[in-house]
């Protein structure tokens, strides 16, 4: 539990130092209007908030994906060698950290290749030679890659690629938890579009292009996760956005700073407001669900551990580590994994009390101890010889308790 708790540290980090360079760098080279919206933009929408709070990798790519997006604009400004390394390096960090921070990435190095071929070809070189090494960097990540691919294969949930699921992603500016938010999200952005590719006709070509360039980003990550949902395997899930929709609200925030028109300003201002009142209202409310299902499922397992004839599975690799505090007080068995966030369950046996078990054989185990309160924790429902009751969901997570009145006992 020490080991999550750092984690959940960590996941805090990549926030402060964003604040850090919307202070500094963003500041200097957009202005404190764009600055200020940007930090407040990462405080309450698109689930940026909860997500720089739980142990994943999700703070780190946005902050890799903001870094590796402003040293793509200093190359567009005119940025030398140091530029293109902060680029290659950062979107090796993308790569390394999220699978859709890496599609972002991939749609920053070919938005780059169409403004090097139409404006500056004299680049190309820097251009292939990045691509090369980030290759090359990523190569030791390969072996993972596959071992995952084949994982994820094995036992795949996420659902097909729906106009629902659509709307509601292009809408993800605003956390589009619903369909009515999902069309406004993307009614408004579209219209911020317009308004400011309308009121910078006069602007330059290259400042316009790269001003835009985060929507293509945040578009061309959508539209690269349907195309390889549709003749691959189903990738997309909305949260999986964060790291592009970082780069949206940068773009969003850049975009009016930059309107000169004083009605279009207005406007422009007015959907903004309206996009982060939706999103605050749904991060208090994420905020308040998550604070409510922690109660309730620390509730639920108090009263399954007080049972001194409770046994407890937990058939999922992820969850061990999660629950694995309720060891000490139940009979517990968990999935014989090798690894738990980095650490053997040798050593994890050190500070638990628990049993482990094949996969395979938890049909065994419940059959073996047909005399117990039999509960499990699993990743959706439990898929068993026997029947079971859900006693608790939150998350896709369920505790079950095993119907153990039809399970004959096998030696």
């Amino acid at each position: 539990m020490d080991s999550l708790h750092g984690l959940r540290i960590l996941s805090v980090i990549p926030y402060i130092l964003i604040l850090a360079i919307s202070a500094t760098k963003i500041r200097r080279d957009y202005g404190l209007l764009t600055a200020g919206l940007f930090a407040f933009s990462l405080s309450v929408m698109s689930e940026f908030f909860a997500h720089f709070l739980i142990a994943r990798m999700y703070g780190w790519a946005i902050l890799f994906i903001i870094v590796a997006f402003l040293s793509f604009g200093e190359i567009i400004k005119g940025g030398g060698v140091k530029s293109w390394i902060v680029l290659t390096v950062f979107s090796v960090l993308c790569a390394y950290t999220h699978y859709f921070a890496a599609i972002s990435v991939a749609c920053i190095y070919i938005i780059l290749l169409a403004y090097i071929i139409k404006f500056e070809r004299d680049k190309l070189k820097m251009w292939v030679i990045s691509v090369a090494a980030a290759a090359i960097l990523y190569i030791p990540w390969i072996p993972s890659l596959i071992r995952q691919m084949t994982q994820v294969h094995a036992a795949y949930w996420i659902r097909q690629v729906n106009p629902e699921m659509l709307v509601k992603s292009v809408g993800y500016i605003a956390y589009a938890d619903s369909l009515v938010v999902g069309l406004v999200a993307v009614l408004a952005l579209a219209g911020l579009i317009y308004i400011y590719k309308k009121d910078s006709q006069g602007v330059g070509q290259k400042e316009r292009f790269l001003i835009l360039s985060g929507a293509r980003v945040y578009l061309g990550t959508i539209a690269l996760a349907v195309f390889l949902s549709v003749v691959f395997r189903p990738i997309l899930m909305p949260r999986y956005l964060l790291p592009a929709a970082a780069v949206m609200w940068l773009t969003i925030s850049i975009m009016l700073a930059r309107i000169k028109d004083r009605r279009m300003f207005m406007v422009s201002a007015a959907l903004i407001a309206m996009l982060l009142l939706i999103g605050a209202a749904a991060t208090v409310s994420t905020n308040d669900d998550l604070y409510k299902s922690g109660l309730h499922q620390k509730e639920v397992l108090d009263s399954i551990t007080n049972d001194s004839n409770s046994m407890l599975i937990i058939n999922n690799q992820n969850m061990i580590m999660y629950f694995l505090s309720y060891a000490n007080q139940s009979d517990t068995h968990v999935l014989n994994v090798r690894i738990v966030f980095g650490e053997t369950l040798e050593r994890l046996h050190e500070f638990y009390d628990f049993h482990t078990f094949n996969g395979k054989d938890i049909d065994r185990l419940i059959a073996n101890n047909t005399g117990k309160n039999i509960y499990i924790i699993s990743w959706s429902d439990p898929v068993l010889n026997t029947t079971t009751e859900k006693i608790d969901a939150w998350a896709g997570v369920t505790i079950s308790r095993v119907n153990t009145t039809n399970v004959t006992s096998v030696s």
